[in-house]
């Protein structure tokens, strides 16, 4: 997937060069931008005023289901492309003296809409007759064309501009802790980093599984390896103890959850912090019990999968903080 920083800067050339290029070459970029976001609808929208109108129909519709985030829901009826075809229609429709929408529509593309402007320049310029009721008409419609298009074009990509700006932000803010808790990781529990990635490529493929075939084995193994690395990180900041806490938990090896809450306990800087630790940590058990629940009660499939997304994010962070707080000078040398 490209980053928000690569997207934004599509975004920005396109409005920075928006006056200076021909309209189609706007709305061929903010196609590639929408197909990048997976915004179906306007992708949709955008190609229907580029497209030529002449052509094999079946060719012409593998070409637009290119465009569709999910090609699966291309014979809906009530997808996003449907939605585009409609705004289309009304666009496109050809009007009487009285404004009123009559059942033909100009389906020309925008190279073609400017090859009959420049014609109909020729031919005046030539000093060739024209019927010139006719001809106003026809330029009228052109020019209400072009003029809702560019609109849209310029909309959406000052919207996307907007929406990247903060994405890229955040983006930002996360990749510094991510380089951060990498090298945590590599420094403290190499071994975890090729686990982490077990987990992104289980969710890849549960992300594109098919409508005939169920994700939720995926799911369950991206879980469990999610659990495995968040006990090894455990293992390796408070390991297996054969003493109690001063609670009377036990710290044996299977109870990793209570040797976590004792690292916790005994390292967190205040009783505020030690208590954020714990929501946090006791919402990341209950994520995993979530998704289990999920694929053995055959749940849709898109809302376990965001569960186990921002499960396997949530262990990412959680492990970061855990090391994190291990390697404080202060208090590593506490629970070692």
């Amino acid at each position: 997937m490209a980053s928000s920083d690569y997207i934004l800067g599509l975004v920005r050339k396109a409005l920075d060069e928006f006056d200076e290029q021909p309209l189609e070459t706007s709305v061929r970029r903010a196609i590639r931008i929408a197909n990048l976001v997976g915004d179906t609808k306007h992708a949709m929208r955008l190609a229907m005023e580029v497209r030529p109108i002449t052509g094999d129909s079946q060719t012409n519709g593998e070409t637009s289901r290119m465009l569709m985030a999910d090609p699966s829901i291309w014979s809906s009826l009530e997808g996003p492309h449907e939605e585009a075809m409609r705004q289309y229609l009304v666009d496109r429709a050809i009007r009487d003296d009285s404004g009123n929408a009559t059942d033909q529509i100009d389906s020309h593309s925008l190279a073609e809409l400017q090859f009959w402007n420049d014609e109909f320049e020729e031919l005046k310029r030539t000093g060739e007759r024209l019927d010139y009721k006719s001809e106003l008409a026809t330029r009228t419609r052109t020019q209400r064309i072009i003029g809702r298009t560019r609109h849209l074009t310029f909309a959406l990509l000052c919207s996307w501009e907007r929406r990247f700006g903060y994405t890229s932000i955040n983006e930002s803010i996360f990749g510094g802790y991510r380089v951060k808790v990498d090298k945590l990781l590599a420094e403290g529990v190499p071994e975890l980093l090729q686990q982490f990635s077990a987990v992104h490529r289980r969710l890849q493929e549960a992300a594109h599984a098919t409508p005939d075939r169920d994700a939720a084995e995926e799911l369950s193994q991206a879980i469990t390896t999610c659990r495995r690395i968040l006990k090894a990180v455990v293992d390796h900041v408070l390991p297996p103890q054969e003493q109690p806490s001063d609670t009377g938990h036990s710290l044996d090896d299977a109870r990793h959850r209570n040797r976590l809450f004792e690292f916790t306990k005994r390292t967190s800087q205040s009783k505020s912090n030690n208590k954020l630790t714990d929501v946090m940590i006791t919402g990341l058990y209950d994520r995993f019990v979530a998704v289990d629940t999920m694929t053995n009660k055959g749940v849709h499939a898109a809302v376990a999968f965001e569960t186990a997304n921002l499960c396997a994010l949530n262990t990412y962070i959680i492990c970061g903080e855990i090391i994190s707080l291990h390697n404080l000078p202060d208090t590593a040398s506490g629970v070692s």
